[in-house]
Protein backbone atom coordinates (compact mmCIF):
# COMPACT_ATOMS: atom_id res chain seq x y z
CA UNK A 1 0.00 0.00 0.00
CA UNK A 2 1.04 3.59 -0.43
CA UNK A 3 3.06 4.74 2.55
CA UNK A 4 1.85 7.86 4.35
CA UNK A 5 4.85 7.79 6.68
CA UNK A 6 8.58 7.62 6.23
CA UNK A 7 10.85 5.86 8.61
CA UNK A 8 11.79 9.14 10.30
CA UNK A 9 8.42 10.87 10.25
CA UNK A 10 5.19 11.58 8.35
CA UNK A 11 4.61 13.11 4.93
CA UNK A 12 6.92 15.96 5.82
CA UNK A 13 9.83 13.58 5.67
CA UNK A 14 8.96 12.54 2.13
CA UNK A 15 8.56 16.18 1.05
CA UNK A 16 11.79 17.13 2.75
CA UNK A 17 13.58 14.30 1.02
CA UNK A 18 12.26 15.44 -2.36
CA UNK A 19 13.30 19.07 -1.68
CA UNK A 20 16.77 17.99 -0.58
CA UNK A 21 17.16 16.07 -3.87
CA UNK A 22 16.24 19.15 -5.82
CA UNK A 23 18.86 21.12 -3.96
CA UNK A 24 21.61 18.49 -4.43
CA UNK A 25 21.49 16.28 -7.58
CA UNK A 26 21.30 12.60 -6.76
CA UNK A 27 22.87 9.74 -8.66
CA UNK A 28 19.58 8.97 -10.39
CA UNK A 29 19.17 12.57 -11.52
CA UNK A 30 22.71 12.56 -12.86
CA UNK A 31 21.86 9.32 -14.70
CA UNK A 32 18.70 10.88 -16.10
CA UNK A 33 20.65 13.90 -17.28
CA UNK A 34 23.40 11.72 -18.74
CA UNK A 35 20.96 9.50 -20.63
CA UNK A 36 18.78 12.40 -21.87
CA UNK A 37 20.12 13.66 -25.25
CA UNK A 38 20.25 17.38 -26.09
CA UNK A 39 17.24 19.01 -27.73
CA UNK A 40 19.04 19.53 -31.02
CA UNK A 41 22.49 18.86 -32.38
CA UNK A 42 24.32 19.50 -35.62
CA UNK A 43 27.41 17.91 -37.09
CA UNK A 44 29.72 19.73 -39.47
CA UNK A 45 31.39 17.81 -42.22
CA UNK A 46 34.98 18.85 -41.42
CA UNK A 47 34.24 22.52 -42.27
CA UNK A 48 33.06 21.65 -45.77
CA UNK A 49 29.52 21.54 -47.02
CA UNK A 50 26.30 22.24 -45.17
CA UNK A 51 25.84 21.02 -41.57
CA UNK A 52 23.80 17.82 -41.32
CA UNK A 53 20.91 17.76 -38.90
CA UNK A 54 20.44 14.62 -36.83
CA UNK A 55 17.06 13.28 -35.86
CA UNK A 56 16.55 13.97 -32.16
CA UNK A 57 15.12 11.19 -29.99
CA UNK A 58 13.95 11.57 -26.43
CA UNK A 59 13.86 8.84 -23.80
CA UNK A 60 10.26 8.54 -22.74
CA UNK A 61 9.88 5.02 -21.34
CA UNK A 62 10.39 4.67 -17.58
CA UNK A 63 10.59 1.57 -15.39
CA UNK A 64 9.62 1.42 -11.72
CA UNK A 65 11.54 -1.35 -9.96
CA UNK A 66 11.57 -3.00 -6.52
CA UNK A 67 7.81 -2.92 -6.07
CA UNK A 68 6.19 -5.29 -3.52
CA UNK A 69 5.66 -8.81 -4.92
CA UNK A 70 2.04 -8.88 -3.70
CA UNK A 71 1.20 -5.57 -5.38
CA UNK A 72 -1.41 -5.63 -8.16
CA UNK A 73 -1.80 -3.42 -11.20
CA UNK A 74 -4.97 -1.78 -9.84
CA UNK A 75 -3.28 -0.98 -6.53
CA UNK A 76 -0.27 0.50 -8.31
CA UNK A 77 -2.48 2.71 -10.48
CA UNK A 78 -4.22 3.89 -7.36
CA UNK A 79 -0.88 4.75 -5.73
CA UNK A 80 0.42 6.56 -8.83
CA UNK A 81 -2.75 8.61 -9.30
CA UNK A 82 -2.76 11.22 -10.77
CA UNK A 83 -0.55 9.81 -13.50
CA UNK A 84 0.67 12.16 -16.30
CA UNK A 85 -0.38 11.58 -19.89
CA UNK A 86 0.99 8.29 -21.20
CA UNK A 87 0.32 5.83 -24.01
CA UNK A 88 1.79 2.65 -22.49
CA UNK A 89 1.44 1.12 -19.06
CA UNK A 90 2.48 -2.48 -18.37
CA UNK A 91 2.77 -4.21 -14.99
CA UNK A 92 4.74 -7.43 -14.33
CA UNK A 93 4.33 -9.44 -11.15
CA UNK A 94 7.23 -10.99 -9.24
CA UNK A 95 8.96 -14.07 -10.65
CA UNK A 96 8.78 -16.79 -7.97
CA UNK A 97 11.83 -18.56 -9.41
CA UNK A 98 14.02 -15.62 -8.27
CA UNK A 99 13.24 -16.15 -4.58
CA UNK A 100 14.21 -14.50 -2.25
CA UNK A 101 14.67 -11.53 -4.63
CA UNK A 102 10.99 -11.11 -5.38
CA UNK A 103 10.00 -7.75 -6.81
CA UNK A 104 7.35 -6.49 -9.18
CA UNK A 105 7.98 -3.84 -11.82
CA UNK A 106 6.04 -1.51 -14.10
CA UNK A 107 6.79 0.24 -17.42
CA UNK A 108 5.31 3.62 -18.35
CA UNK A 109 5.82 5.56 -21.59
CA UNK A 110 5.12 9.28 -21.16
CA UNK A 111 3.87 11.40 -24.03
CA UNK A 112 5.50 14.56 -22.70
CA UNK A 113 9.19 14.16 -21.70
CA UNK A 114 8.83 17.14 -19.29
CA UNK A 115 6.68 14.95 -17.03
CA UNK A 116 9.45 12.44 -16.44
CA UNK A 117 11.59 14.40 -13.93
CA UNK A 118 8.65 15.44 -11.72
CA UNK A 119 7.48 11.83 -11.76
CA UNK A 120 10.99 10.70 -10.84
CA UNK A 121 11.24 13.21 -8.01
CA UNK A 122 7.90 12.02 -6.71
CA UNK A 123 8.31 8.25 -6.77
CA UNK A 124 12.06 7.53 -6.80
CA UNK A 125 12.73 6.26 -3.28
CA UNK A 126 9.02 6.23 -2.47
CA UNK A 127 8.30 3.56 0.14
CA UNK A 128 5.58 1.03 -0.73
CA UNK A 129 4.20 -1.16 2.06
CA UNK A 130 2.74 -4.58 1.33
CA UNK A 131 -0.02 -6.42 3.20
CA UNK A 132 2.52 -7.82 5.72
CA UNK A 133 3.84 -4.39 6.65
CA UNK A 134 7.18 -4.78 4.82
CA UNK A 135 8.63 -1.64 3.21
CA UNK A 136 9.87 -1.58 -0.41
CA UNK A 137 11.65 1.64 -1.57
CA UNK A 138 10.95 2.01 -5.28
CA UNK A 139 13.55 2.86 -7.94
CA UNK A 140 12.60 4.94 -11.00
CA UNK A 141 14.87 4.99 -14.06
CA UNK A 142 14.77 4.96 -17.81
CA UNK A 143 13.91 1.59 -19.32
CA UNK A 144 16.86 -0.05 -21.11
CA UNK A 145 14.58 -0.95 -24.02
CA UNK A 146 12.71 2.14 -25.21
CA UNK A 147 10.52 0.54 -27.85
CA UNK A 148 6.86 -0.12 -27.14
CA UNK A 149 4.93 -3.23 -28.06
CA UNK A 150 2.05 -2.23 -30.24
CA UNK A 151 -1.19 -4.11 -29.89
CA UNK A 152 -2.27 -5.51 -33.22
CA UNK A 153 -5.90 -5.31 -34.17
CA UNK A 154 -7.43 -8.73 -34.45
CA UNK A 155 -8.82 -9.29 -37.92
CA UNK A 156 -11.89 -11.36 -38.44
CA UNK A 157 -11.09 -14.83 -39.68
CA UNK A 158 -12.42 -15.28 -43.21
CA UNK A 159 -12.96 -19.00 -42.60
CA UNK A 160 -15.28 -18.48 -39.65
CA UNK A 161 -18.51 -20.44 -40.16
CA UNK A 162 -17.30 -22.11 -43.38
CA UNK A 163 -16.67 -25.59 -41.97
CA UNK A 164 -19.86 -26.97 -43.49
CA UNK A 165 -18.45 -26.29 -46.98
CA UNK A 166 -14.99 -27.64 -46.25
CA UNK A 167 -14.23 -30.76 -48.38
CA UNK A 168 -12.09 -32.35 -45.65
CA UNK A 169 -14.94 -31.97 -43.17
CA UNK A 170 -17.38 -33.54 -45.63
CA UNK A 171 -15.02 -36.45 -46.16
CA UNK A 172 -14.76 -36.88 -42.40
CA UNK A 173 -18.53 -36.96 -42.06
CA UNK A 174 -18.79 -39.67 -44.72
CA UNK A 175 -16.12 -41.78 -43.00
CA UNK A 176 -17.77 -41.25 -39.64
CA UNK A 177 -21.15 -42.40 -40.95
CA UNK A 178 -19.55 -45.54 -42.44
CA UNK A 179 -17.81 -46.32 -39.13
CA UNK A 180 -21.09 -45.82 -37.26
CA UNK A 181 -22.80 -48.28 -39.56
CA UNK A 182 -20.02 -50.81 -39.04
CA UNK A 183 -20.43 -50.47 -35.29
CA UNK A 184 -23.95 -51.82 -35.58
CA UNK A 185 -22.77 -54.85 -37.61
CA UNK A 186 -22.20 -58.36 -36.25
CA UNK A 187 -18.98 -59.28 -34.40
CA UNK A 188 -17.93 -61.65 -37.19
CA UNK A 189 -18.12 -58.85 -39.74
CA UNK A 190 -16.16 -56.49 -37.52
CA UNK A 191 -13.52 -59.16 -36.91
CA UNK A 192 -13.15 -59.80 -40.64
CA UNK A 193 -12.85 -56.09 -41.40
CA UNK A 194 -10.24 -55.68 -38.66
CA UNK A 195 -8.16 -58.58 -39.99
CA UNK A 196 -8.39 -57.22 -43.53
CA UNK A 197 -7.21 -53.80 -42.38
CA UNK A 198 -4.37 -55.37 -40.43
CA UNK A 199 -3.22 -57.36 -43.46
CA UNK A 200 -3.43 -54.29 -45.67
CA UNK A 201 -1.41 -52.21 -43.21
CA UNK A 202 1.18 -54.95 -42.86
CA UNK A 203 1.50 -55.25 -46.63
CA UNK A 204 1.92 -51.48 -47.04
CA UNK A 205 4.21 -51.09 -44.09
CA UNK A 206 7.43 -50.88 -46.05
CA UNK A 207 9.89 -48.15 -46.88
CA UNK A 208 13.25 -48.03 -48.66
CA UNK A 209 14.95 -48.14 -45.27
CA UNK A 210 12.96 -51.19 -44.17
CA UNK A 211 13.69 -52.90 -47.49
CA UNK A 212 17.39 -52.20 -47.07
CA UNK A 213 17.38 -53.60 -43.52
CA UNK A 214 15.47 -56.69 -44.68
CA UNK A 215 17.87 -57.31 -47.58
CA UNK A 216 20.84 -56.83 -45.30
CA UNK A 217 19.50 -59.41 -42.85
CA UNK A 218 18.92 -61.88 -45.67
CA UNK A 219 22.45 -61.30 -46.97
CA UNK A 220 23.95 -61.86 -43.53
CA UNK A 221 21.90 -65.04 -43.12
CA UNK A 222 23.08 -66.31 -46.52
CA UNK A 223 26.71 -65.60 -45.61
CA UNK A 224 26.31 -67.44 -42.29
CA UNK A 225 24.82 -70.46 -44.05
CA UNK A 226 27.63 -70.50 -46.61
CA UNK A 227 30.24 -70.36 -43.85
CA UNK A 228 28.47 -73.15 -41.96
CA UNK A 229 28.36 -75.29 -45.09
CA UNK A 230 32.05 -74.59 -45.76
CA UNK A 231 32.97 -75.65 -42.20
CA UNK A 232 30.92 -78.83 -42.57
CA UNK A 233 32.63 -79.64 -45.86
CA UNK A 234 36.11 -79.07 -44.37
CA UNK A 235 35.28 -81.27 -41.39
CA UNK A 236 34.09 -84.06 -43.70
CA UNK A 237 37.27 -83.78 -45.77
CA UNK A 238 39.45 -83.91 -42.67
CA UNK A 239 37.52 -86.94 -41.43
CA UNK A 240 37.95 -88.71 -44.79
CA UNK A 241 41.69 -87.99 -44.77
CA UNK A 242 42.01 -89.33 -41.23
CA UNK A 243 40.14 -92.50 -42.18
CA UNK A 244 42.36 -92.93 -45.24
CA UNK A 245 45.51 -92.53 -43.14
CA UNK A 246 44.24 -95.06 -40.61
CA UNK A 247 43.42 -97.58 -43.37
CA UNK A 248 46.88 -97.17 -44.92
CA UNK A 249 48.47 -97.52 -41.52
CA UNK A 250 46.53 -100.73 -40.82
CA UNK A 251 47.48 -102.17 -44.23
CA UNK A 252 51.13 -101.35 -43.65
CA UNK A 253 51.05 -102.96 -40.22
CA UNK A 254 49.32 -106.04 -41.69
CA UNK A 255 51.97 -106.36 -44.42
CA UNK A 256 54.71 -105.93 -41.86
CA UNK A 257 53.25 -108.69 -39.68
CA UNK A 258 52.92 -111.00 -42.70
CA UNK A 259 56.51 -110.37 -43.77
CA UNK A 260 57.72 -110.95 -40.19
CA UNK A 261 55.82 -114.23 -40.03
CA UNK A 262 57.22 -115.36 -43.38
CA UNK A 263 60.76 -114.48 -42.33
CA UNK A 264 60.26 -116.29 -39.03
CA UNK A 265 58.96 -119.47 -40.78
CA UNK A 266 61.82 -119.33 -43.32
CA UNK A 267 64.35 -119.02 -40.51
CA UNK A 268 62.85 -121.96 -38.64
CA UNK A 269 62.88 -124.06 -41.84
CA UNK A 270 66.54 -123.26 -42.44
CA UNK A 271 67.32 -124.32 -38.89
CA UNK A 272 65.54 -127.70 -39.36
CA UNK A 273 67.36 -128.37 -42.65
CA UNK A 274 70.72 -127.72 -41.05
CA UNK A 275 69.96 -130.01 -38.10
CA UNK A 276 68.57 -133.00 -40.19
CA UNK A 277 71.84 -134.80 -41.01
CA UNK A 278 72.74 -134.88 -37.33
CA UNK A 279 69.46 -136.54 -36.61
CA UNK A 280 70.12 -139.19 -39.28
CA UNK A 281 73.52 -140.01 -37.87
CA UNK A 282 72.46 -140.45 -34.31
CA UNK A 283 68.93 -141.86 -34.96
CA UNK A 284 69.04 -144.06 -38.04
CA UNK A 285 65.54 -145.47 -37.60
CA UNK A 286 63.84 -142.11 -37.08
CA UNK A 287 62.76 -141.66 -40.69
CA UNK A 288 61.29 -145.16 -40.90
CA UNK A 289 59.36 -144.66 -37.70
CA UNK A 290 58.13 -141.24 -38.87
CA UNK A 291 56.94 -142.68 -42.13
CA UNK A 292 55.16 -145.52 -40.31
CA UNK A 293 53.46 -143.07 -37.93
CA UNK A 294 52.16 -141.08 -40.89
CA UNK A 295 54.18 -137.98 -40.17
CA UNK A 296 52.44 -137.08 -36.93
CA UNK A 297 53.31 -133.80 -35.29
CA UNK A 298 56.21 -134.24 -32.94
CA UNK A 299 57.85 -137.06 -35.02
CA UNK A 300 60.89 -136.48 -37.20
CA UNK A 301 60.29 -135.87 -40.88
CA UNK A 302 62.52 -136.08 -43.92
CA UNK A 303 62.78 -132.55 -45.32
CA UNK A 304 64.75 -133.77 -48.34
CA UNK A 305 62.35 -136.52 -49.44
CA UNK A 306 65.09 -139.11 -49.65
CA UNK A 307 63.38 -141.65 -47.38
Amino acid sequence: MRSEKARTGGPAAVVARGSSWRGKPSAVEIQFRRESPPASSSVSGGGEGKPREEKTTFLSKVVIRRLPPSLTKEQLEEQLHPLPAHDYFEFFTADLSLCPHLYSRAYINFRNPDDILPFRDRFDGYVFIDSKGLEYPAVVEFAPFQKIARKKLKKKDAKTGSIEDDPEYKKFLETYCVEEQKTNASPETLLGDTEAKTRALTARRTTPLLEYIKNRKLEKQRIREEKREERRRRELEKRRLREEERRKRREEESWKRKEADQEKRAAEKDVRIKDWPALLLYQPGACVRARECGGRRGEAEDPTGWF
